[in-house]
């Protein structure tokens, strides 16, 4: 089992995706063939220019069958997917023409300038890659031959990044729903086909009362497929995170490559309890994918970055963005797709033998394989699960992950804007996309919710305020903020003023838990 080193610091989140140093990785080199490329013997393999370890990209496309899309032009071109986490860094596999096509901010950093929309955690830039980052000029039918590009799943899609967490990984579950809402409000315009989300909390709320939930049923039934991280609790927790816990969702657990064709359940991962089990598996041990440079993750955890472009991450956040990508090519070769029907297709190409001995409660119906469920049937694909409500508590939603914003843990009923939470407006035919009319959304205005299809382009994203290895400005210290980002004119919800939460419904004094898959 490969060490990993948890995120630690008071805010960061309980289930904030793992890190794992580069000196415990398994390596499996050309010279020395895994079992995939066993049926290419007759062709001359390249001799690496880098080590090839079980969770790079290069093997991760090979374990799941996407390199036998690519072989056939299905490399998600078209296909627009929304990424819902810590932002996005605009580094070089994230920079070509139409990767990035819009981005949003909705974290707590919005109003910094330095940091709108920017990834100070490291987490979003990593589901990112995954999905969809691409070498510039890289050309993915003859990535075989290249193994020192970096591909994701689907390196010809298209990217669209809403920011809720800040360089700490902090959200609400508040701010993540506001994000669900505004892709749904979006879709259209920009063409959303489906919703990566590697979050999770630990709510005790059934799917059919959580708020979550039914926000995530809202994209679902919009159209959108939903990718979600089934949790990191370790195992015997019997209790997939939520949103994953909702059965219309593509929830994803997080496998362990011993080799390229077998998977063992690594012990972080968590389990279902046969009324809901993660729907598939994934990789999601030591993988590979794009750094965010002076981020969070990445100044505190130097040893987990992979040469200077890429950074070690383990968790079923990684699956999720795995998969997400996977849905991303179905949809390219299969256009008109429902979201049922995508599921019902990964769900039936999955490969239960490539994770022996382990129960369905821990890998679903098996390894992610998108080559065999681009062949799969659809029938009897339409899900008929009772709907969710929406009509539980925006706190027991949290679980027992609460913010914490100057030193006062948000609790109640009660956005993080400072807004009372009434669950009616989130149920039914009051929730309308009329709550999205410029820079407003329920009624305050919204820090975040600019937002701009120009990708990569404007002062934000070129010239001085990006470096390269660190972030321009003098806000940016090391890991800290040194200057609070939650201050005075900041906040414009009619309940902040000045430098604090009128009313008493911030109590505490700490971050617990919550987050990042």
């Amino acid at each position: 089992m490969a060490e990993r080193n948890h995120f630690s610091g008071t805010r960061l989140a309980r289930r904030a995706f793992l890190i794992t140093t580069a000196t415990t990785l398994a390596l499996a080199t050309f010279a020395n063939p895994v079992d995939a490329k066993k049926d290419k013997k007759s062709k001359t393999e390249p001799t690496p220019t880098v080590p090839i370890t079980l969770g790079s990209m290069y093997s991760v496309v090979d374990q799941i069958g996407a390199r036998t899309m690519w072989e056939r032009g299905i490399t998600g071109a078209g296909v627009n997917v929304a990424v819902i986490d810590t932002g996005v860094a605009p580094v070089d596999a994230l920079s070509g023409p139409d990767k990035v096509i819009a981005l949003v901010d909705l974290s707590a950093e919005a109003e910094i300038e330095e940091a709108t929309y920017l990834d100070t955690y490291g987490h979003g830039t990593h589901m990112a890659g995954i999905i969809a980052g691409r070498t510039p000029g890289a050309d993915p039918t003859t990535a075989e031959d290249h193994p020192e590009w970096f591909m994701g799943v689907a390196p010809d899609a298209s990217l669209i990044s809403v920011k809720v967490g800040d360089n700490s990984g902090a959200v609400d579950v508040s701010q993540v729903i506001a994000g669900v809402d505004w892709v749904i409000e979006h879709a259209d315009e920009l063409d959303i086909r489906v919703l990566n989300l590697s979050f999770g909390s630990d709510s005790l709320h059934s799917y059919l009362t959580d708020p979550m939930t039914y926000a995530v049923e809202r994209a679902w039934k919009a159209g959108i497929v939903v990718v979600v991280a089934a949790g990191n609790d370790g195992l015997g927790e019997a209790r997939l995170a939520v949103p994953a816990n909702d059965p219309y969702m593509i929830s994803v657990g997080g496998l362990e490559a011993a080799s390229n064709s077998a998977f063992v359940i690594p012990d972080w991962a968590t389990n279902g309890n046969m009324v809901r089990n993660p729907d598939i598996g994934a990789p999601g041990t030591s993988i590979e994918s794009l750094r965010s440079p002076g981020s969070r993750a990445d100044l505190e955890h130097p040893t987990a970055r992979v040469g200077d472009d890429l950074f070690l991450g383990s968790g079923s956040s990684q699956a999720a963005a795995v998969t997400s990508g996977a849905a991303a090519l179905l949809l390219q070769e299969q256009p008109s797709l429902t979201p049922d029907q995508v599921k019902a297709k990964l769900k039936r190409g999955a490969d239960a033998g490539a994770v022996p001995f382990a129960s369905e409660i821990y890998r679903g119906e098996g390894l992610l394989r998108v080559d065999v469920a681009s062949s799969a049937p659809t029938f009897l694909a339409t899900q008929l699960h009772p709907a969710a409500l929406g009509t539980g508590s925006l706190h027991g939603s949290r679980g027992s992950a609460s913010m914490t914003v100057l030193g006062i843990t948000l609790e109640g009923e009660v956005t993080v804007l400072g807004n009372d939470w009434l669950g009616s407006s989130w149920t039914g035919s009051r929730w309308t996309g009329s709550r999205w009319t410029g820079s407003r959304w329920t009624d305050a205005e919204w820090m975040g919710s600019r937002w701009t299809g120009a990708s990569w382009t404007g002062s934000r994203w070129t010239g001085s305020r990006w470096t390269g290895a660190d972030w321009a400005g003098s806000r940016w210290t090391g890991a800290e903020w040194n200057e609070a980002s939650w201050s005075g004119s900041r906040w414009t919800g009619s309940r902040w003023t000045g430098s604090s939460w009128s009313g008493s419904r911030w109590t505490g004094s700490s971050w617990s838990s919550a987050g990042w898959s």
